[in-house]
């Protein structure tokens, strides 16, 4: 029988190491899992105390592992864009179709990362096979690739691993990113055509400044002509935009940069986050984005088996506006002395009374995560509604400036051209 040398986490979060005996390493890792413990490192070896270089040697390099950690997730929001965000989707959709045909988890991930063609998604499958082979968990390895993986996929996979119940989790997030994906794409194509107009605008204004209102100018001047009204509103603006426009643009970029400084002190965050939420139309974007996120999940975990408490304590973590988490936390806590989730949001005000109203039916009828579902439906048409207000608001506002400049342009070349016919005559 042989000897495996661990290290793994209580439930309290406290980490222990020793030594087990089993058959085979999997079977170790089952013994491990029975005592309530989960791994983070299982290696073979021998049953004599590690000496004292050694243990320091683990140490050091559970520190920087830590280190790691902790760094890619600070730096998630910077690191991560949708090519990384789709990358990982589809290295989601890979591993859910091996296991999702038989396969055990690990053994999906060590053929994935062989067979993958793409480079870097091969790369991304290796360093997780890696990590799974030196015992630790799916969730804990793509909690180290934060800029594939988001920690809210994470906590998800985590809770689904807990109860042995993988699959569903898989298609849940994988379901739940390409939608994200999906409403992203429709943001993306409803506003090209307004930033082509707009474009288009601003190269006929700068044609205009450059090329045609100079001649016009000479013409007039040396004709003894006057500029119209709207060639000289041109001007001005011009002028204007060339002497403050510099100094404008400075303000603007110091005042980002104080403001992204500000915000990552703890109250700069919670009043900003606080600010966000009031903000006219985009303030409910906000909410229901983190509300469709928040029902999703508890939607997941519950129709995974995952008790109350626990569905409350994940989904706490992916909570993104400060704001709304505080209100979340102190729902939670009322909820575990023994108050129920609908009355705990309704006295937040977490989420909107008639969302409520339907979990309420829920927890009476015993179908609570049936009616999350329902809510979680809601948010998203509600998202989707608010994102296409948002757009058509967008577009409307950059066509009518446009329409205007072009306007402006063309009622100072015919103007112009009037006013240089008259001189001539």
């Amino acid at each position: 029988m042989a000897v495996f040398n661990y290290k793994a986490r209580k439930a309290d979060g406290t980490i222990v190491s020793g030594s087990i005996e089993a058959v085979e390493r999997r079977l170790a890792m089952q013994r491990l899992q029975a005592q309530g413990l989960s791994p983070m490192a299982l290696k073979e070896g021998n049953a004599e105390a590690p000496s004292i270089f050694s243990k320091l040697s683990e140490r050091t390099k559970s520190l920087r592992s830590n280190n790691a950690s902790k760094d890619g997730s600070d730096q998630a929001v910077k690191q991560r864009g949708p090519k990384r965000e789709n990358i990982g989707l589809t290295v989601l959709k890979r591993l859910m179709e091996l296991h999702s045909s038989g396969l055990p988890i690990g053994d999906s991930i060590r053929i994935l990362s062989q067979r993958l063609s793409d480079k870097e998604q091969r790369s991304i499958v290796q360093t997780l096979w890696r990590d799974l082979s030196e015992g630790s968990t799916l969730a804990g390895a793509m909690s180290r690739q934060p800029r594939y993986f988001p920690n809210s996929i994470s906590y998800v996979i985590e809770a689904g691993e807990a109860t042995g119940n993988l699959t569903p989790i898989l298609r849940k997030v994988i379901d739940y990113l390409e939608e994200k994906e999906a409403i992203r794409k429709k943001m993306i194509a409803s506003m090209m055509y307004p930033a082509f107009i707009c474009t288009v605008a601003v190269a006929v204004v700068v044609l205009f400044m450059t090329v045609l209102l100079p001649q016009i100018q000479g013409m007039l001047d040396r004709l003894g002509g006057e500029m119209t009204w709207s060639a000289r509103i041109l001007i001005d603006g011009s002028s204007l935009v060339a002497t403050a426009g510099p100094f404008l643009l400075i303000g603007i970029i110091i005042a980002i940069i104080g403001f992204q400084q500000w915000r990552r002190t703890e109250p700069g965050l919670r009043r900003s986050d606080s600010w966000l939420l009031k903000i006219p139309l985009l303030g409910k974007i906000f909410l229901y984005s983190d509300l469709f996120q928040v029902g999703n999940l508890i939607t997941t975990l519950l129709e995974s088996g995952i008790n109350t408490t626990e569905t409350l304590r994940l989904t706490e973590r992916t909570v993104k506006n400060t704001e709304l988490k505080e209100r979340f936390n102190t729902a939670r806590g009322q909820v575990n002395e023994g108050l129920s989730i609908a009355q705990a949001f309704q006295r937040n005000h977490f989420m909107p009374d008639l969302a409520v109203d339907i979990l309420t039916v829920g927890e009476n009828t015993g179908n609570l995560a049936h009616s999350m579902n329902e809510i979680t439906k809601g948010f998203r048409n509600e998202l989707s509604a608010r994102l296409s207000k948002l757009t058509t608001l967008v577009s409307t506002g950059a066509l009518i400036c446009a329409f205007i400049l072009v306007a402006l342009i063309a009622i100072g070349i015919v103007t112009s051209v009037f006013q240089v016919s008259r001189t001539l005559s």
